[in-house]
């Protein structure tokens, strides 16, 4: 398998980021979601004059959106029951996400700035040991409580919460540091 070409494997660590809060937990364990940002991006290669000449946020737009889709399917192929495909289900696993995210109401420079900082979390949890990266993810982005991180990762409650200091710290680093 290829990988994608660099305009579009840019994109790469802001879809997983965005798979992974997006992918309700009963899909989870049935699908990883760098297979679902694979399968996106192996779409996009199929049209890559669809990206010619654009600008990089209507790119990740057009990404997002697709993988989106992508999640949609993948859901209705591994859903339990009808209950699980309700639109309420599918929004529960993305309230966290969707706050960070620019709502109808901010202007097209408020929203291309918050889906910078977006791509540059992204990257900055990628950059992260994996068990901090987790952690965060899990507390952060998923809403767990820190005994299910603890039971998750096979740690003390201590060990998790120290994780995740170490974590917050560390972006905060990332993330605040303009060259970074």
């Amino acid at each position: 398998m290829t990988d994608p070409p660099p305009d579009l494997a840019r994109h790469q660590p802001a879809l997983l980021l965005w798979a992974t809060c997006q992918l309700p937990a009963w899909v989870r364990g049935k699908l990883d979601p760098a297979d679902l940002v694979q399968q996106t991006l192996l779409e996009a290669l199929r049209t890559p004059d669809a990206f010619a000449g654009r600008p990089d946020h209507e790119v990740l737009a057009y990404l997002r959106r697709a993988l989106a889709n992508n999640l949609v399917d993948a859901a209705r192929k591994f859903a339990r029951t009808r209950g699980d495909l309700s639109p309420d289900a599918l929004a529960e696993s993305s309230g966290r996400l969707a706050d960070f995210l620019a709502a109808d109401h901010t202007s097209p420079s408020e929203r291309a700035d918050r889906n910078e900082r977006f791509a540059r979390l992204a990257v900055a949890l990628a950059g992260l040991p994996d068990a901090q990266r987790v952690a965060v993810e899990m507390r952060y982005l998923r809403g767990c409580k820190v005994t299910d991180i603890a039971r998750a990762l096979g740690r003390s409650e201590g060990a998790v919460s120290l994780l995740l200091h170490r974590a917050v710290t560390a972006l905060r680093g990332l993330l605040t540091d303009p060259d970074a």
